[in-house]
């Protein structure tokens, strides 16, 4: 005789059958980088200049700097550095375009020099990788005369997405901050804004906020109010229980002992944790010309850091760029090192 099942009882031993793994599949793995891609020269020193036309003199040489450090052949190395690492979603602080005009005109320089966001897609495609710009926040935009002829410098802050990616995007958003340093110079008063971008992601149907930011160099109290936007009303870090990343140049150093670490107390006092816990590394410190072949300093103040915890498990860190590309100058990708990390989302 044929006993009957119960169709319910089906169902249950088909999920009973289920492998555990298979049924708590949601959630996934989400590699990420933090790459500040370096405007190309030391622009402070213009701030020095006794008069307007010591400032043209430097100003001059300064723009040869940016020739000398040649993104265009940077580019190249800082490609090669992300292939290896295939991130699905990129960080970048530092994504100048220079242009120039004639000098002493009166109109803005529109004259496109080198555009570094372009010029690294470009060296990207020529890898075979497919990266798009999913968010650009225009900062410091400032321009002033040379000896020869106007010279423009606009800062981005960008996202770039793998297009070969599983990660889901969703809404993206930017600002400035509001705390910001304005220096004083021959050329004009030279206000220096930096900002966020930010991007709402999922893999495996969870959920976070992947936030890039370039805080400020100069001024450790303005550094620290900046990082207190990030966590107030409207900021991309407001929400105490959305797992978010967040990245860039903190250009705060956790381990120096001053007012310079103020703005990385306030990502842990907000319970954010580093990839790298509070293990030292190395993320900055190559000279201005990128000619030495050992890094001059030993500086930690690129991060990638995360929250809450119990939302993450860090798979794998590394550095990148912490070796020459090349053996002619410029040597260095970056007077940066890259932070990469894969992160479980869960």
């Amino acid at each position: 005789m044929t006993r009957r099942i119960p169709f319910v009882l089906v169902l249950v031993s088909a999920a009973m059958a289920i492998p555990a793994s298979t049924a708590s599949a949601a959630g996934g793995d989400v590699t990420v980088m933090s790459r500040n891609i370096y405007l190309g020269a030391d622009i402070i020193s213009l701030a020095a200049a006794r008069n307007l036309d010591a400032f043209k003199v430097n100003a001059e040489a300064m723009y040869g700097t940016v020739k000398a450090t040649n993104f265009p052949a940077r580019a190249v190395g800082l490609a090669a550095e992300i292939k290896a690492s295939r991130p699905e979603l990129i960080g970048l602080q530092e994504a100048a375009t220079w242009r120039t005009g004639p000098a002493g005109d009166p109109a803005a320089a529109t004259k496109v020099d080198y555009d570094f966001t372009k010029l690294l897609l470009a060296a990207l495609k020529k890898q075979g990788l497919k990266y798009s710009v999913l968010v650009d926040q225009t900062e410091f935009d400032f321009e002033a005369p040379t000896t020869t002829q106007d010279v423009r410098l606009t800062m981005h802050d960008v996202i770039l997405v793998c297009g070969d990616s599983k990660i889901k995007i969703g809404k993206t958003s930017k600002s400035r901050y509001k705390a910001l340093v304005e220096i004083p110079t021959p050329a004009g008063l030279a206000k220096v804004y930096r900002g966020w971008t930010a991007v709402d992601a999922s893999v495996g149907g969870r959920t976070f906020k992947f936030v890039n930011t370039h805080l400020e160099a100069y001024g450790d109290a303005v550094r620290a109010s900046q990082a207190k936007e990030l966590f107030a009303a409207g900021g991309p870090l407001s929400s105490k229980t959305k797992p978010a990343i967040l990245l860039g140049d903190l250009n705060s150093d956790p381990t120096a002992g001053d007012a310079s670490a103020d703005a990385y107390k306030v990502f842990t006092g907000a319970g954010m944790k580093n990839v790298f816990g509070t293990k030292r590394v190395q993320t900055f410190g190559m000279d201005e010309k990128l000619i030495n072949p050992k890094p001059t300093s030993n500086v930690w103040i690129d991060h990638i850091l995360y929250s809450p915890s119990k939302n993450f498990t860090v798979r794998s860190k590394g550095i990148v760029g912490s070796k020459p590309f090349r053996k002619v100058a410029p040597l260095w990708a970056s007077d940066h090192m890259g932070v990469v990390a894969k992160l479980r989302v869960k």
